[in-house]
């Protein structure tokens, strides 16, 4: 990888057409966020023994599909900054690698070439699980909300993770002047299967009251993002798909409350960068602000 820090956005990009529509998000989004953008092509040959030659000139082909992503980011964003990175490892090892100072990271659902097998989770649930940053995998094959239309979703269950994903949703939110909807799942349990003496009607009164109180400070910091509160009944993933039908972004924290310790990507945040109707974000529990909490200076 170049030596120099990769800042702003980062987009892996192999020339597919989905790597090709989260080049167009990414673009977007930098110029919402007047960020930089970086094209990111990583190529890996590893032939056998008796492996023949390739025909071509792998590094001279893995260029030209670099080169190609960057003319087409600079077709879609003509003020736009834009640099190239050209990668010779593993595209998971490096995107991961970089998140360490870049502001977000771009990808598609699924790839070809050096991201080959993302659509089964080999590299975009590596990185979404690994990476320092906020992790957009661009799903759905719907155009994207014109700008100024849409709405931001953002699923709380209260985690570390929940909380940063809440700060990166107002911050998204706001770069694109978008109302957010911060969405608690809120899962169906029978009357007769409630305890003695629980309220649940309080119970959701309490929720609703901690996640306002979450909230406060994020409304303070971003006063022209209106934001709303909504408990809808049903389990998690379910209810966050229905709420991110019309969304330009779904924020989703990469482990919450109910996921295993040491378990990176939770079964909810994996679920949703595989069939979400929308691009998702996954984020990480802050360990001290900056880039995770989507609070970057500058962002």
């Amino acid at each position: 990888m170049s030596e120099q820090p990769i800042s702003g956005l980062l987009v892996g990009y192999d020339g597919s057409e989905g790597s090709a529509r989260a080049l167009d998000w990414a673009a977007d989004e930098a110029r919402a966020r007047r960020l930089p953008l970086t094209v990111l092509h990583s190529w890996d040959v590893r032939a056998g023994g008796l492996a023949p030659l390739p025909a071509v000139d792998p590094r001279a082909e893995a260029q030209e599909i670099l080169n190609a992503g960057i003319e087409h980011a600079r077709k879609a964003a003509p003020d736009l900054k834009v640099r190239g990175v050209l990668a010779r490892a593993p595209a998971a090892a490096r995107l991961i690698e970089a998140s360490g100072s870049a502001d977000l990271i771009v990808l598609g659902p699924r790839g070809a070439g050096g991201f080959a097998g993302l659509a089964l989770g080999s590299v975009g649930a590596q990185v979404a699980a690994h990476a320092s940053c906020p992790v957009v995998i661009v799903r759905g094959d719907r155009p994207q909300p014109e700008r100024g239309a849409g709405h931001v979703v953002v699923g709380m269950d209260g985690s570390p993770a929940s909380q940063a994903a809440l700060a990166a949703a107002f911050t998204e939110a706001d770069a694109h002047g978008l109302p957010l909807r911060a969405v608690i799942a809120w899962d169906p349990v029978p009357a007769r299967e409630l305890p003695p003496l629980v309220d649940e009607a309080g119970m959701r009164a309490a929720a609703e009251a901690r996640l306002t109180g979450l909230m406060s400070p994020l409304c303070e910091r971003h006063p022209g993002v209106r934001a709303g509160i909504e408990i809808v009944t049903g389990f998690p993933r379910r209810v966050l798909m229905d709420a991110a039908a019309e969304a330009r972004l779904l924020v989703v924290g990469s482990r919450g409350l109910g996921g295993f310790r040491g378990l990176l990507l939770g079964s909810v945040s994996h679920a949703l960068i595989h069939h979400a109707p929308c691009p998702v974000a996954v984020v990480h529990a802050s360990a001290g602000g900056g880039v995770q909490n989507g609070e970057r200076p500058g962002a």
